[in-house]
């Protein structure tokens, strides 16, 4: 059963505006498809427990020992593992060549705000640097850095609910089209937490209601083939017609920061 862990207003975010009091995840990926095995093999599956409450992530495999997620993937006192080469959900899953790291360090973007979700990125520092294989690889920060173009069918991918409002076994993949910022904030429109800035990037839900949701947030956004944002929030009713959701979009402040704080 799902606890409100944050202000009512926020539980559109797509993981910390719902706590679990055992594991679960938050935003899901709505009418999308498993993806084949080893497929994305830079997708981190992101636990957070602070002992009473359990929140689940996406994220991104940047380099060997650290990961890039949403700043809002965080629970107080909590404490979080890392999985990678995961085809399925949850820590104790049995697959071959997954690899579970404790996290030891946390930077959110100095200028993170709960309220807005603006510069809504964080860096999880790997307790040891990961195996890298067919099933484990770090993808790319962009290097170029325009808008993404308005009509740009781009994917995106995570283990949150599934549109039967249940967590994904499976590692789940779905295609979303891009939209403008004045369009983004209509669709949201009083679930938008603040002005959409063109330091995010919006997606339309899909005619078939494809979208993220619980349990997606931090995880990427891929657009012909280059990493261009970190799901961030959306809707509160995930896949319904004329929905949006919102990602931090990688701007070259923002990979410059990364690279600075990855060193």
């Amino acid at each position: 059963m799902q606890i409100s862990a944050m202000n009512l207003l926020h539980l559109l975010l797509l993981s910390a505006a719902s706590l679990l009091s055992s594991e679960g995840t938050d935003f899901k990926i709505i009418n999308g498809h498993e993806v084949k095995r080893n497929s994305r093999p830079y997708m981190a599956y992101i636990l957070i427990s602070n002992g009473t409450h359990t929140m689940s992530c996406g994220g991104t495999l940047i380099k060997f020992n650290w990961v890039l997620t949403a700043g809002h993937c965080t629970l107080p006192y909590g404490k979080a593992q890392a999985v990678l080469g995961a085809h399925l959900s949850g820590l104790s899953a049995k697959e071959n060549g997954r690899q579970i790291f404790s996290v030891v360090k946390y930077i959110p973007h100095p200028k993170y705000n709960s309220a807005t979700l603006y510069n809504d990125l964080q860096l999880m520092k790997l307790s040891h640097a990961a195996k890298i294989g067919r099933g484990v690889q770090s993808l790319s920060l962009p290097r170029t850095y325009e808008d993404v173009q308005e009509g740009k069918v781009c994917e995106t991918a995570g283990w949150g609910w599934t549109e039967k409002k249940k967590s994904a076994k499976y590692l789940m993949e779905v295609k979303v089209k891009s939209i403008n910022r004045r369009e983004c904030e209509k669709r949201l429109n009083k679930e938008k937490l603040g002005k959409i800035s063109d330091k995010m990037t919006c997606t339309a839900v899909g005619p078939g209601g494809e979208d993220t949701c619980n349990g997606d947030s931090g995880g990427p956004l891929i657009c012909g083939g280059v990493f261009r944002g970190v799901v961030s929030y959306g809707n509160m009713d995930c896949g319904k017609p004329n929905g949006a959701a919102v990602y931090t979009r990688l701007t070259e402040k923002y990979v410059d920061w990364i690279d600075k704080m990855t060193v």
